[in-house]
């Protein structure tokens, strides 16, 4: 009778560096899938593409309790209403601004013209939300005002609520920082004699 099974001279079909293989191989794509869900969750997610996530009293409106939540909003829904042109204008003027960018040959009293009025929708827009946020606030009682505060300096996204103090353009360790193409200032005296 002949025996059919693996003997110690034929290797298996599965070997030993094959399994060694899978292991690591699997603990690769773990450590890739944690460094991006870190960066995810360090950077935050970011908002859909063309929305401005903004830690407001009209978004803190929505978090609180539903009786509370309805009682405010029952109370600016009118008004909220009112602005949904200035929010479709201020849609169509930054889509302007892009088409302006990115024309081919490039005209700048074009864009300047497009960006000019998109700063003049953002204004219109901003002033027409402030009676908003103004009647929202003076709805919202003393413990929730705290919570407002606790609740903004969580709500805004990661890049803004940075620890240190901003500079006016974000980039305040360059202005510390000497430029290597910059000459170090000469101090030139001069003697009595008028030679230096």
């Amino acid at each position: 009778m002949t025996d059919t099974g693996p003997s110690r001279e034929t290797p298996s079909h599965w070997s030993r560096w094959k399994g060694i293989l899978l292991v690591v191989s699997l603990a690769l794509n773990l450590l890739v899938l944690g460094l991006v869900a870190a960066a995810g969750i360090k950077h935050g997610w970011g908002p859909p593409p063309g929305s401005i996530q903004q830690a407001t009293l009209l978004r803190f409106a929505r978090t609180l309790p539903a009786e509370r939540k309805k009682e405010i909003w029952d109370e600016i829904r009118p008004q909220l209403r009112a602005t949904r042109p200035l929010w479709r204008e201020l849609r169509k003027t930054r889509a302007d601004v892009r088409s302006a960018l990115i024309a081919e040959p490039f005209d700048v009293a074009r864009y300047r013209e497009a960006h000019d009025r998109l700063l003049d929708v953002e204004v219109k827009l901003r002033q027409a939300l402030q009676p908003l946020f103004d009647k929202v606030a003076t709805q919202l009682t003393a413990e929730e005002r705290r919570g407002f505060a606790r609740w903004q300096a969580e709500a805004e996204p990661p890049w803004r609520r940075r620890e240190r103090e901003p500079s006016d353009h974000g980039d305040d360790e360059q202005e510390k920082a000497p430029q290597k193409s910059q000459a170090a200032p000469v101090s030139v005296t001069q003697t009595p004699g008028g030679k230096q």
